[in-house]
């Protein structure tokens, strides 16, 4: 073992400190301590939910829950039934406007069957209400409404009053007004419902 004061250990001591320099020549030395375990779980215990802050969530979701679902529905039942007012306008509009611009003539007038009804809507006629795709009155109307309480787009003439729910809308001959034949009070709504073939005036499916 070399001595203290020996030459050879003097230059490797300079030589050392030397190197120590450059690698850090501007900065002290940092102490570094390692977590303890006590900190370490405290930590995670901080960023972890507990079963209360968990139940509360659920009871919060659970709430806005019973609040939203229902006010949702009645929206969308609203909305349906101001869907039928608007198309049972529309219809109204329309059989109105044919009887104007053929003479004070109904529509129904003549018709002989519930097709060249629905055609006298849908199609162009003459002043006699013959279809004719020449003609120089109508269309009145693009397509038939569907009622959406029920699913139906028929119209039937006369017979038991608005509300049987065997068509989507009711035609009184005498006055000339049109109605929903849905059942009073019904609140439900559909979007899938039949549809009237501007073609052929026979009943198909909107998912056809």
């Amino acid at each position: 073992m070399c001595e203290p004061n020996h030459p050879f250990h003097r230059r490797s001591t300079a030589i050392l400190a030397q190197q120590i320099t450059i690698r850090t020549p501007h900065a002290d030395p940092i102490p570094v301590t390692q977590p303890d375990a006590q900190s370490c779980s405290t930590r995670h215990h901080r960023s972890a939910f507990s079963l209360i802050e968990l139940v509360i969530v659920v009871v919060i979701i659970g709430i806005i829950g019973a609040i939203a679902i229902p006010r949702m529905s009645s929206a969308s039942e609203n909305a349906a039934a101001n869907a039928v007012i608007a198309d049972r306008s529309t219809l109204q509009r329309a059989i109105d406007l044919y009887e104007v611009e053929h003479e004070g003539v109904m529509i129904h007038v003549g018709a002989g069957n519930i097709k060249t009804y629905y055609f006298r809507l849908l199609k162009k006629s003459d002043l006699d209400g013959t279809v004719d795709d020449d003609g120089i009155y109508g269309p009145y109307i693009n397509t038939i409404p569907t009622n959406l309480h029920n699913g139906k787009p028929t119209i039937r003439i006369d017979g038991v009053a608005a509300g049987a729910n065997t068509d989507g809308w009711r035609y009184d001959s005498v006055s000339g007004l049109i109605e929903p034949d849905h059942t009073a009070g019904l609140r439900t709504f559909t979007i899938s419902g039949d549809a009237i073939d501007k073609t052929t005036g026979d009943i198909i499916n909107k998912g056809d």
